[in-house]
């Protein structure tokens, strides 16, 4: 199913935990004085809502209620439906005598309007008659992996012909982590309540949540000052607002940065070629390269405006140092000892950079070590690199992406952008931000050589590390979206995106 409310054009700014959701959840309940059946019962208003605008010819709506304030939630969603003359079967889990006071009062109010459930099996799962199932099973507690039956209930929702509207978030999924425990439900829409989830944006989570809608319900603004967002949602439409400043007529190329651009080993030119074109694309005043000699002249033939070197050794590589204003160093750089001594310079300067790519993967070995402390710096692992980085598995890496790239931030004190769905970008300072811009045709060959060069652009052009990676990431991603939305995802090069970043970054 098409996202036709995308999560970039629908969700509020402000992304919190599971932890600080239901601290906000506490807050609007106490304001309103009840158990929390008026706030269930908004929740159940909204996602009625949604799948009235979502599915208006559904006439058959199954509900699966868990044992838990989610099943409640759906409670609602049934009484809603039954009272609007829909055919509607609840399959329910657990106790009917055990819930909160509102989930069990939700049930009463459902079956005061003739609602009937029977208990959820695998048979009366498969003998389902409906339109559309409502998956109000686990809700965001869940953060172990599922216990029999469930996976194979989720398994036989996920095989059904129905539609799917998840309740929160899709049963399966961590709502604080965006790792599938195990099983997940694959939702064709899912209605968010209070505030998003992190786990909605990141990891696994788009891909079971499908169109996202996010309803508020009650939260106001005393309820939201009282709990300190967990992240900041990103996108390249809000960052360009604040994006670079409008340049002044009486200006000159020395006023925008000089971009030093190191990379680019014994066949691996293209990547430091293009890291080295998006960098001038992206508005350095002037950029250089320093690349192995094998590389010069096909790095000249791809970008005549840059000043390219041969460099054949890490003393070579001094002067070109001292013009620099910054450096972006990993493109292509490749493992070896002229690798290694090109590194090792670059870490000696105190000029701002960018890490990538092989540069990260020397660093990640031992001897060596990483921490700029004292100086202006942004790394740009994919998992597998930080999973270098930090010693552990590209599993662990996944299971918890904000973990790990404040982890990063912290232990290297850099500015941290873990690259991935939902790429995560963290500082020293504990600031978190995740871009929703990007799709799949980004998974391939070069995508973070251009990133590179787009980055150190931007800390070229005056912007602090955070700025950079912020609107670097976004405009990066978004470019990618525009381009998928042209032509398809499939076949989508990285050389693609950089006319459309500079169109972008002059809109």
């Amino acid at each position: 199913m098409a996202r036709l409310l995308p999560v970039h054009d629908s969700s509020p700014l402000m992304v919190d935990s599971v932890a600080g959701v239901r601290q906000l959840d506490q807050a609007i309940i106490d304001a309103q004085g009840d158990d929390g059946l008026a706030l269930m019962t908004e929740a159940g208003d909204a996602a009625f809502a949604a799948l009235r605008a979502l599915w208006p010819e559904a006439s058959r709506v199954g509900v699966l209620a868990g044992a838990g304030n989610n099943g409640g939630d759906g409670w609602v969603v049934a009484r809603l439906a039954q009272a609007a003359g829909l055919t509607v079967c609840v399959l329910n889990v657990g106790d009917d005598t055990k819930g909160s006071s509102a989930a069990l009062a939700a049930r009463a109010a459902a079956e005061a309007e003739g609602v009937t459930a029977e208990p959820l099996t695998s048979e009366a799962l498969a003998a389902l008659e409906a339109d559309v199932i409502v998956d109000g099973l686990l809700g965001t507690g869940l953060a172990s992996a599922l216990r029999a039956p469930y996976p194979e209930w989720i398994e036989q929702i996920n095989q059904h012909p129905a539609a799917v509207l998840a309740l929160d978030v899709p049963s399966g999924l961590n709502a604080d982590t965006g790792q599938i425990m195990g099983a997940c439900v694959k939702a064709d829409a899912t209605v968010t309540f209070i505030s998003v989830k992190t786990g909605l944006l990141t990891g696994d989570g788009p891909d079971v949540t499908g169109v996202l809608d996010v309803a508020p319900l009650s939260l106001d603004a005393l309820a939201r000052e009282q709990v300190t967002p967990l992240a900041q949602r990103i996108n390249a439409r809000q960052q360009l607002l604040d994006g670079l400043p409008e340049r002044r007529g009486n200006s000159n190329k020395g006023q925008y940065g000089h971009a030093l651009m190191i990379g680019g080993t014994q066949g691996l030119g293209g990547a430091v070629a293009m890291a080295v074109d998006a960098c001038c694309r992206s508005g350095a005043g002037l950029t250089s390269c320093a690349t192995h000699p094998d590389n010069q002249t096909l790095v000249l033939m791809h970008r005549p405006e840059c000043m390219a070197q041969g460099i054949g050794s890490g003393l070579e590589l001094l002067p070109m140092l001292e013009r620099a204003t910054v450096i972006g160093c990993g493109p292509g750089l490749g493992t070896s000892s002229w690798s290694e001594l090109l590194l090792q310079q670059t870490l000696l300067s105190e000029l701002p950079c960018v890490l990538d790519a092989d540069a990260l993967n020397i660093l990640a070995s031992p001897g060596w070590h990483l921490d700029c402390s004292e100086r202006d710096a942004i790394i740009t692992p994919h998992p597998g690199e930080a999973a270098r980085l930090l010693n552990q598995t590209v599993a662990d890496i996944q299971a918890d992406r904000v973990a790990a790239a404040l982890a990063l931030a912290e232990s290297f004190q850099v500015v941290a952008v873990l690259k991935g769905q939902g790429t995560v970008i963290a500082s020293p300072e504990g600031q978190v931000a995740i871009c929703t811009d990007g799709n799949p045709g980004m998974s391939s060959g070069g995508m973070g050589d251009v990133l590179t060069g787009v980055l150190t652009a931007l800390l070229a052009q005056g912007l602090t590390p955070w700025q950079a990676a912020c609107l670097g990431v976004s405009v990066h991603s978004a470019a990618a979206d525009q381009l998928a939305a042209d032509h398809g995802m499939r076949g989508l090069l990285a050389s693609d995106l950089t006319p459309v970043i500079r169109e972008l970054l002059n809109t």
